[in-house]
């Protein structure tokens, strides 16, 4: 009984504080997240928009999937992030897309009963390709240019998209997460892609060296290292070169460093890199310590995970 009480308390602790996150961001750019619904696989599904000023739209946008974490919600999410991927969407002239996974979770391929996304074996992978169908008919859409990120759950949901639909996805960023032991056999991607992977090497909750999740005590499931994870993208993209690992100017006195790896003359499409947040924690480099480093560790400011994944994008052919 102690635990269930421990696990409800800390449950409702992440809801709150995700709420204040949504809360405390800009109302105004609240207002400008276009809310949509569709029938899928027997449910009501949901997603936000975040479109660009007018005079972005132009030509045809690239689309930027941000998927939430476990326990997380579409809204929310944009608050993580100070909006900081809104405000480059109007820079730079691109579409945001916030989906929301069924209670507040994504099937990204583990197996677990008491997450229903996973009992179930809901078909997120078909929700986000149907989302991406349903922009097509109602904005001009850059179908080459098509990315996913999200940190932990939404981490691994991204992994899954690439791992099922690269010919749809021509990137992913990958936070706080790998792929799972149960997955790793099924990641047949179709053809190379672009990959960069950000985790924290002291992640309280998804292990930097691999193993078991563990949330509040309770285990989400056993996954591949992240060393591993990196082997696996340098493989499937056929990168032949890995550059001298650079550290990062430490600019700010927060217990954490970066270093940044890159693997080049990769296959055509294919690109991959790995930011090694040293000392980081189950946090979203640049955004907010959405709870105190006793249950999630270090947040990291000396790079902002936003403009570092974007200019990734960018950079891609």
């Amino acid at each position: 009984m102690k635990t269930n009480l421990f696990l409800l308390f800390t449950s409702m602790l992440l809801t709150l504080t995700l709420n204040a996150c949504n809360n405390t961001h800009n109302q105004k750019e609240e207002q400008r997240l276009l809310r949509f619904t569709m029938d899928w696989g027997g449910y009501e599904r949901l997603y936000l928009v975040h479109l660009p000023p007018k005079s972005k739209m132009q030509e045809p946008l690239p689309l930027l999937f941000h998927l939430h974490g476990g326990g997380g919600t579409a809204r929310g999410t944009a608050g993580l992030t100070f909006g900081r991927f809104d405000e480059l969407a109007d820079e730079e002239g691109f579409i945001v897309v916030y989906p929301q996974g069924i209670e507040k979770n994504w099937n990204d391929g583990r197996k677990l009963e008491e997450v229903k996304a996973w009992k179930e074996d809901i078909d997120d992978v078909g929700f986000i390709v149907a989302i991406v169908e349903e922009l097509k008919q109602k904005y001009s859409i850059d179908t080459k240019r098509i990315f996913t990120t999200g940190m932990s759950n939404g981490g691994f949901m991204s992994s899954r998209l690439v791992c099922d639909r690269a010919d749809i996805f021509r990137g992913a960023a990958i936070l706080t997460a790998s792929l799972s032991v149960d997955y790793l056999p099924k990641c047949k991607p179709s053809q190379p892609t672009a990959v960069l992977v950000m985790n924290g090497t002291e992640d309280k909750l998804v292990p930097y060296d691999g193993g078991q999740i563990k949330v509040f005590r309770k285990t989400r499931g056993e996954i591949i290292s992240t060393d591993e994870l990196v082997k696996f993208w340098k493989t499937q993209n056929e990168c032949a070169v890995q550059k001298p690992t650079i550290q990062l100017p430490d600019i700010k006195s927060d217990g954490t460093t970066v270093s940044m790896t890159e693997y080049t003359n990769c296959k055509d499409r294919g690109a991959l890199v790995l930011y090694k947040i040293n000392g980081g924690g189950h946090t979203w480099a640049g955004g907010k310590q959405y709870l105190s480093e006793r249950w999630i560790g270090k947040t990291s400011r000396d790079i902002v995970a936003c403009d570092v994944i974007w200019a990734f994008f960018q950079s891609l052919n």
